[in-house]
């Protein structure tokens, strides 16, 4: 009796570590684009690419100057909705004082299934609704 006992809880607890080795060994990771103030002011357009794994996070990260009539658009375009889905976005104060210092808009996605998408915004002024965008971003996303 004493032995299947301790044969059991062998087998339970190798069983438990094996199951916890292995789902370590992909655990989901972040992934971060950036793309810096001075960028947005002097690029028309900026096209960025990255590769993720089914439930990774994206972080996309962009310059912002909210001292200035013009914003990110803060639902990117995404191509299929169903390879990643945009679970957040918000505006990062700048850390510095000083008048004028641009912060950073920043975007959280979920690498949802295999495939591949494209996902986009555009840095507009709110003043004029008619204006072109100052800037457009895109990245080209491959979920494996």
């Amino acid at each position: 009796m004493r032995m299947r006992l301790l044969v059991a809880v062998a087998v339970l607890v190798s069983s438990t570590v094996v199951g916890c080795h292995f789902a370590s060994r992909n655990p989901p990771s972040t992934k971060t684009l950036q793309v810096p103030m001075t960028d947005v002011l002097t690029q028309d357009a900026i096209k960025q690419s990255m590769t993720l794994a089914v439930g990774n996070t994206l972080i996309v990260k962009l310059g912002s100057n909210y001292t200035t009539p013009y914003r990110w658009t803060p639902e990117m375009k995404v191509g299929d909705p169903g390879v990643l889905k945009q679970t957040s976005h918000e505006f990062v104060p700048p850390s510095s004082d000083a008048l004028g210092a641009p912060g950073t808009e920043v975007w959280e996605f979920t690498a949802l299934k295999p495939g591949t998408t494209t996902i986009g915004t555009s840095y507009t002024s709110f003043v004029d609704k008619d204006s072109k965008p100052a800037c457009t971003y895109t990245a080209d996303v491959t979920v494996q």
